[in-house]
């Protein structure tokens, strides 16, 4: 069953004041800051709500398990926990971002030079 936008906007309320991981950023402003540079990016609007959500996997994995929002240290498969509550909700142009960007990260440390240097340490363990 789909969350609701209401449901999304608790999620993010309740769970996101958590760290991401070991970054000086929180689960929110991480989320905020990529859906700003989307914007930022002239990309459409699908593409922001993408960035907005990408991680929203981290925080139901988090809820689902009891565990602490920041612990990024096991691939949990984020980018595919969230795909079902999200369903429904919204288009596959929203969906298929978030399903495909920890893929496209690895391929882009495989494939552009200089690409995994630029990345965070909780962007590298994820």
């Amino acid at each position: 069953m789909p969350l609701t936008v209401n449901e999304i906007a608790r999620l993010l309320r309740v769970r996101g004041d958590s760290q991401y991981g070991r970054e000086p950023v929180s689960q929110l402003e991480h989320a905020l800051q990529c859906a700003h540079l989307a914007e930022q990016a002239d990309a459409s609007t699908e593409l922001v709500v993408a960035a907005l959500l990408h991680d929203l996997g981290h925080l139901l994995a988090a809820e689902r398990d009891n565990r602490a929002d920041d612990d990024l240290s096991c691939d949990d498969l984020h980018q595919y926990i969230a795909l079902p509550f999200l369903r429904g909700l919204l288009p596959d142009a929203v969906l298929e971002p978030i399903r495909l960007h920890v893929d496209a990260k690895r391929y882009l440390c495989h494939a552009e030079a200089g690409y995994w240097d630029n990345l965070s340490p909780a962007s590298k363990q994820s």
